[in-house]
């Protein structure tokens, strides 16, 4: 590493960190994550030098994973156990929507059905633009409108919760479980040997996935671990929003300007029917709502259950419901895809 890549790495940090304590400073929901996002993404698009380093985003992506983890208790397991089918059809009705809605995004953005299906369905950033490209769509234009989701719903998710007053009641264990620096230490260890095998494994999610798998199952069999102090909590969440705010640029933004007003729409309305089916899908199965409307968020399963931590509710049962849809988006995307563009083909 240069020493213009080290300062451009601290300006960034330095920035997200300003951001979030402006955002904190107004008691904004999610100050630390959405300040550090949005400070850093206005530098970007103004020109200044702020950069995140993806490594040190994978090592708090982790501590994220450890934080999340911890509500998986013995009794939260045996409940979520019992929800299979609910997670299942939230994440298949999620799928359904971005799938329904990618003829339009073709239609308007006049753009090919491998770019508009695979930016339409709530997946990786990078997973979804490599598998584009695979089938003959056009990366950039993909990467973008999954960025543009991802930081849509950790912005507005948030502030729409605060503003309907939409909040649980269940405690923030890093509040209540002691903070154990040798313990926690160990935690990490075993965390991100789980998370690089999982990301050798082809799974994108898994420095977050890795440590919060195995702090969720010791946890739920009823070892008592470390909890993540809030310090820890809020650094990790500063460089998570860096990172975010980090990918937009005048270079990503100007070549695909007649393609972001078409991107933008098919976030709102990808927002716009999630909700409904959480709200459909909280009144039939008895769930909360406020749980349900994050666990069926078309955003990212750290954002989403971040603030789900921040507001009080059911972090395992929407931690849960992302899992599930990640492992559906990386089984069924392709062949779903494969087989429409087969049919296509033949008509």
């Amino acid at each position: 590493m240069t020493a213009t890549q080290a300062l451009r790495l601290l300006f960034g940090a330095v920035i997200g960190g300003v951001g979030g304590t402006i955002f904190w400073l107004l008691h904004l929901p999610l100050p630390w994550l959405i300040g550090a996002l949005v400070a850093v993404a206005g530098a970007r698009l103004a020109g200044l030098p702020a950069d995140a380093n993806p490594k040190m985003r994978n090592f708090f992506l982790g501590i994220i994973g450890i934080a999340l983890g911890s509500y998986f208790t013995p009794a939260t397991a045996a409940v979520l156990a019992a929800k299979a089918g609910l997670l299942l059809l939230a994440a298949f009705v999620t799928l359904a929507i971005g799938a329904a809605l990618a003829p339009l995004l073709a239609k308007r953005a006049r753009v090919d059905m491998a770019t508009a299906w695979f930016a339409s369905i709530p997946g990786g950033v990078a997973d979804m633009a490599m598998l584009a490209e695979g089938y003959g769509g056009r990366p950039a234009p993909v990467a973008l409108a999954q960025l543009l989701r991802v930081c849509s719903v950790v912005i507005l998710v948030p502030n729409i919760f605060a503003l309907l007053g939409l909040r649980g009641d269940m405690p923030q264990l890093s509040f209540i479980l002691p903070f154990l620096p040798l313990i926690l230490a160990m935690q990490v260890a075993g965390g991100l040997v789980a998370g690089w095998l999982l990301v050798w494994g082809g799974v994108r999610a898994g420095w977050m996935l890795g440590p919060l798998s195995v702090t969720a199952a010791l946890t739920a069999s009823g070892v008592v671990l470390s909890g993540v102090p809030p310090w820890l909590s809020s650094l990790a969440q500063v460089m998570l929003g860096t990172s975010l705010g980090a990918a937009f640029g005048r270079e990503t933004i100007r070549p695909l300007r007649r393609f972001l007003p078409y991107a933008v729409m098919q976030v709102v309305q990808l927002m716009a029917a999630c909700a409904v089916a959480a709200i459909v899908l909280a009144w039939a199965f008895g769930e909360p709502v406020g749980a349900m409307l994050l666990g069926t968020a078309p955003g990212g399963v750290a954002e989403m259950s971040l603030t789900g931590k921040v507001l009080g509710l059911d972090v395992a049962l929407i931690v849960t419901l992302h899992v599930t849809r990640i492992f559906l988006v990386t089984v069924l995307t392709p062949p779903a895809f494969r087989l429409l563009h087969a049919r296509k083909k033949s008509e």
